[in-house]
């Protein structure tokens, strides 16, 4: 059984370096290009070729990860989909993402924008030197139009059509996705970016449900 991760919009395989899935087959999946205009089904379209479908998986995907996940759980028709700090679609949405949307505000997304505001960036939670610099190379190395692109395409998602077995990882110290909708492991005070800086935690859960 292998166990296929998806990071992050702006993040990359180092998005999960400090997990510990010690005896399971782990896989991660990379991000592919994000032309302009893309959607999460598209993109999950790319990704299918590199998931062994004819063999028992599991997807587990963080934030934007977790919705791509849902569209490639169509594709690949897993055991389970994991969705670790995400949504299953825009009922889920806080008023700031549906302004957000209204407004065109990730326009502003760019690789300028993205130097300049990353110093109050506290949204994504508390977090040392260490992984603050981890984030910022791995969204720099993303780049800002992939960003953009990125949460635009969030934005025009409809949400999950995968009626398969869903487990959802949260933390209800996540103030980019508040935790309001029902969750079958609460990681308590996890932030948004809980993956790295509560790694134990959500790796033991990964190992469960992986396992399970």
């Amino acid at each position: 059984m292998t166990l296929y991760l998806l990071p992050g919009v702006g993040c990359d395989a180092r998005l999960f370096s400090r997990l510990d899935l010690g005896g399971l087959e782990v896989k991660v999946l990379e991000w592919p290009a994000f032309p302009k205009g893309c959607t999460l089904a598209q993109l999950a379209a790319q990704m299918q070729p590199k998931v062994d479908a004819s063999r028992p998986h599991v997807l587990a995907g963080v934030s934007m990860g977790g919705m791509v996940a849902q569209e490639l759980a169509l594709l690949t028709q897993p055991r389970k989909v994991i969705l670790i700090s995400t949504w299953t679609g825009p009922q889920e949405w806080p008023l700031y993402v549906r302004l957000a949307k209204t407004m065109n505000l990730p326009k502003l997304i760019t690789d300028a924008s993205m130097r300049l505001t990353w110093p109050v960036k506290a949204i994504l939670g508390r977090r040392d030197k260490t992984t603050d610099r981890l984030l910022f190379d791995m969204a720099v190395k993303q780049g800002g139009a992939k960003i953009r692109h990125g949460v635009q395409a969030v934005l025009r998602w409809n949400g999950a059509n995968w009626k398969g077995a869903v487990v959802r990882v949260h933390g209800d110290g996540d103030h980019v996705i508040p935790m309001r909708f029902p969750v079958e492991h609460v990681v308590q005070g996890g932030p948004h970016i809980m993956v790295l800086v509560r790694a134990a935690e959500v790796s033991a859960i990964l190992r469960a449900e992986a396992a399970g």
